[in-house]
């Protein structure tokens, strides 16, 4: 655990939050998540404000069914005196505080960066907010799909002349977003070791996905020409970077951008004819046709098997149990089984971190809302007899 020694109290409730809390937890930080005392249904969903789990439909579809690894949590009331003083106690011995209230909020909550920075001047601060501390959508909602929107993404997914298509992906809470605040985070950390001081990190989910989405956005501000959806380079104007049908209504993706890998591609169908017409506009759509009846002569495996040894750039377009059982996800430990001290090994997505050949570990487990709390308090000086005296004034959970 290369980030060991370092301490996230994580307020965030859902989105980047989480993945970043995660993130920093599989790279060594003791995360504690802050969590409310009470309970009941809220704005924030769910039948408890502090549940794991999720249900649709009537069945239980969780990221958190196993737990939160390399996590511990409080339940803590802080709009009380008692509980505000509780949590800046557990500041005092923190490097990072990690919160996802709309401007404004953390300030009148006492749980702020002015506020705690007098406690803790290393401390490094981080808002993760939908749209960030400025700017007129500042104190709007929103949730992944808004972000992806404002920030063009959405309006560029799909088909030529079709509607836009939303990703099956959390591209601004995981992708772009939860990552930006890691950077942000450990970029003010790195900081703090030359300078001695913390930071306030503006972490915006849009911002991130704005910038993530640059290949769009760079070529209208310099050319002042738009693309439109579907006429993108690489989002299906050449046939050579599309997705194709198979005999099974399975897909093949190919990126057969350089003329050696179409070349290539072109011999493995038997279509060597094919091969002088890649960069040829005028016939790109009778080169997506040939293509595209090909790829429909075998299934998807089939394929598989064909490209299996040739440099061609062509992949299947895995399902999510195909993905799991992907023999590269296998190898690179994207997906592992973690010890459980409840439920025995668990399976679980592993992590992109690959740092000296260290495996995946979990340090701690978080099962329910204040699992912790005793233990938690108990580190940060307080006795069995106050932590029992905080529990009955709610104060704690």
């Amino acid at each position: 655990m290369f980030l060991k020694g370092y301490r996230l109290l994580d307020m965030c409730w859902m989105g980047g939050g989480p993945f970043t809390a995660q993130v920093l937890g599989d790279l060594g930080f003791d995360v504690i998540k802050i969590m409310e005392v009470s309970k009941g249904a809220g704005r924030r969903g769910g039948k408890d404000t502090g549940s794991l789990i999720m249900e649709h439909n009537g069945a239980q579809l969780s990221h958190y069914r196993f737990g939160i690894r390399n996590a511990r949590s409080v339940r803590l009331n802080l709009k009380t005196p008692d509980g505000l003083d509780v949590f800046h106690r557990l500041v005092e011995r923190a490097d990072v505080i990690s919160e996802g209230f709309r401007p404004g909020v953390a300030d009148r909550l006492g749980v702020g960066y002015e506020a705690l920075r007098k406690i803790n001047p290393r401390l490094v601060y981080a808002a993760i907010t939908s749209y960030g501390q400025t700017g007129p959508y500042r104190d709007k909602p929103g949730h992944d799909i808004n972000f992806e929107s404002i920030a063009g993404f959405i309006g560029m997914n799909g088909r030529a002349g079709g509607p836009p298509v939303v990703p099956g992906a959390l591209v601004a809470d995981f992708g772009a977003g939860g990552m930006s605040a890691v950077i942000h985070i450990l970029a003010a950390l790195l900081r703090r070791e030359q300078t001695g001081t913390g930071a306030y990190c503006d972490v915006s989910l849009t911002d991130a996905v704005f910038e993530s989405n640059s290949a769009a956005i760079s070529p209208y501000l310099g050319s002042g020409e738009e693309m439109r959806r579907g006429e993108m380079y690489f989002s299906g104007f050449w046939p050579f970077s599309d997705v194709y049908e198979t005999q099974d209504g399975a897909h093949i993706s190919l990126g057969a951008w350089e003329p050696y890998f179409f070349q290539n591609l072109c011999q493995a169908i038997g279509r060597e004819d094919l091969t002088e017409l890649q960069w040829v506009v005028e016939r790109r759509d009778y080169v997506r046709r040939e293509l595209s009846a090909v790829f429909k002569s075998k299934t998807q495996a089939e394929w598989v098997a064909v490209f299996q040894n040739v440099d061609a750039c062509v992949t299947p377009v895995n399902s999510v149990s195909q993905a799991v059982a992907d023999p590269q996800m296998r190898a690179r430990n994207m997906v592992v089984e973690l010890e459980n001290p409840l439920q025995g090994k668990v399976p679980m997505v592993g992590s992109m971190f690959k740092l000296d050949g260290q495996p995946l570990e979990a340090h701690s487990w978080m099962h329910w809302p204040g699992e912790h709390t005793d233990a938690i308090l108990s580190e940060h000086g307080f006795s069995s007899d106050q932590i029992a005296d905080l529990r009955d004034r709610n104060v704690v959970g």
